[in-house]
């Protein structure tokens, strides 16, 4: 694979790579050190890229791979929540309590329902998706998901009566 099919192949890929690394670790810096890694990485195996039935896929899961080991290497756990989700809509006062609601709540969450809910509900993976990058079984992302939103909505309920 030439260096431009390499690129043509990997452009469309790194908003999402970086956005999702962001997501993870909170830092925007240590993110951009995170994405040229998944980067480096993808480069070193761009000849069995051709045989990938979902790039994406991949590169997502080398991007949260290489997110742990930045966590673990800070000394921080993994079920460290993730707490900063960008929104892009405008929202009036009402709704942005809401959000922000829901954010503190999801803070309160294990690590794999946070990072199941956020490439559900916010990114719009599917369930297959998500467990290849997950690396578990498409049940076990459901039940995550299923939890997640459950422990939410419970929790929200009572904060909005």
């Amino acid at each position: 694979m030439s260096e431009k099919e390499f690129w043509d192949l990997i452009s469309p890929l790194n908003p999402s790579i970086l956005g999702f690394a962001i997501r993870l670790l909170h830092d925007p810096e240590k993110a951009k050190d995170v994405h040229q890694e998944t980067l480096e990485k993808l480069w070193n195996r761009r000849q069995k890229l051709d045989s990938e039935r979902n790039i994406k896929s991949l590169a997502l899961t080398i991007t949260k791979n290489k997110c742990i080991d930045m966590i673990r290497r800070q000394g921080r756990y993994v079920e460290q929540s993730i707490d900063e989700f960008q929104m892009h809509t405008r929202q009036d006062f009402e709704s942005k309590d809401m959000v922000d609601q829901i954010k503190r709540r999801m803070k309160q969450l294990p690590t794999k329902q946070q990072m199941v809910i956020e490439m559900k509900d916010f990114q719009g993976f599917s369930n297959q998706e998500i467990s290849e990058i997950m690396e578990m079984t498409v049940n076990t992302v459901r039940v995550n998901l299923s939890r997640a939103r459950k422990y939410l909505t419970e929790q929200l309920k009572h904060e909005w009566q």
